[in-house]
Parts: structure tokens; C-alpha cells; sequence
């Protein structure tokens, strides 16, 4: 583990353009309300699962848009929360130089479950990313294999829309036309 960073000026607490003094140390570096969050780097099974998600909704996502898991982060309340999800859509308008991808460029977040962050990505981010209006989330549960799918409410809150399983297809028009299988993933 990693000696715990500090920073400089605690009353301030970290914000994104931060990230970019902090040496390589493996861990994923993320931001929560100034807090700096370290995680351990995904298992291969996590990375292959991601992976696959991000292959299916390449195949699938419109032009204009772009599918990765190459790892941007999202700025939120204005780069005092910093989240990376494991895969992400978002308007290729919206990719600039720097660090952090604005909210509102941001179609679709999903967070593949580990031991190590379900806490994080099932209530934290859950609530920052729709208190900041990205219009869809997914939750990706390797071990249940099922594929939970939440769409904004329009205020500050995520409606769970579906929980689909290997062998059921899901079809949504949010954020943009897309029908998946989790047969394709687990």
C-alpha cells in the first residue's frame, strides 16, 4: 500500500488538476468532495468484463459519440469530485485536452461491481452522477451476472428501469438506441 498523500493545503483539499503531481503509483486516483479515494487496480476479470462493454456499445453507439474504457474521468461540482468509471459515452464534442470530462458531455457511465468499491459505485456515484444529469448508468455485477440499467428522473435521482440476465435482451432509446444481452459480457 501506498504511503497515504496529503495535500498541501487540507482546508482546499484535492481537486482534478491535482492529479497530475501525483507520481504513478498503480492505484486508480479518484476525488469525492476534495477527499482523495485510491483504489487497486482491477483483477483481469473486471478489466475483461469492462472491456466487453465497451466493445458492444462501440458496435452499437451513433456517430458523434464515443465508447471507451480507456479510463476519463468525470469532473463533478466542478472538479472537487472526480469520478472514473469503467466504461463511459460521450459526445465527441466534449473531448478536450486536460483532465476530466464535463458532466453534460456525458451520456452514459457504467461501473463493473468489485468487492473492493460496490459501496462506491452503488451509492456514491450512483449519486453524484445523477445529481449532475448524466442520463444513464449501468451496473455491471460480475458475480450475479446481471446487468442493472438506471435512467435519470429528470430531477437529481436515478430510476432503476431494469435488471436483465443472460439470455433476456434489453432495448432502450436512452441514451441513444441500444439493445443488449448480457450473454454477450458474462
Amino acid at each position: 500500500m501506498p504511503e497515504p498523500l496529503v495535500h498541501p493545503d487540507p482546508a482546499v483539499g484535492w481537486t482534478v488538476e491535482d492529479l497530475n503531481d501525483i507520481p504513478d503509483d498503480g492505484f486508480r486516483h479518484e476525488i469525492l468532495d476534495g477527499n482523495l479515494l485510491l483504489s487497486p487496480p482491477p483483477d483481469n476479470h473486471h478489466f475483461d468484463v469492462a472491456d466487453l462493454v465497451a466493445d458492444l456499445l462501440k458496435r452499437q453507439t451513433p456517430a458523434g459519440l464515443r465508447a471507451s474504457a480507456a479510463g476519463a474521468g468525470v469532473r463533478i461540482r466542478g472538479g472537487h469530485t472526480y469520478f472514473i468509471p469503467d466504461v463511459i459515452v460521450v459526445r465527441q464534442s466534449g473531448i478536450r485536452r486536460g483532465n476530466g470530462l464535463q458532466p453534460a458531455d456525458v451520456l452514459l457511465v457504467v461501473e463493473v461491481l468489485s468487492p473492493s468499491n460496490a459501496r462506491t459505485d452503488l451509492v456514491l456515484k450512483r449519486h453524484d452522477y445523477a445529481a449532475e444529469g448524466i442520463p444513464a448508468y449501468w451496473i455491471v455485477d460480475p458475480e450475479k451476472q446481471v446487468l442493472t440499467v438506471l435512467e435519470h428522473d429528470g430531477g437529481e435521482h436515478y430510476t432503476e428501469v431494469a435488471v436483465v440476465s443472460p439470455g433476456e435482451t434489453f432495448a432502450t432509446e436512452t441514451p441513444f438506441p441500444i439493445s443488449i444481452d448480457p450473454a454477450e459480457i458474462f
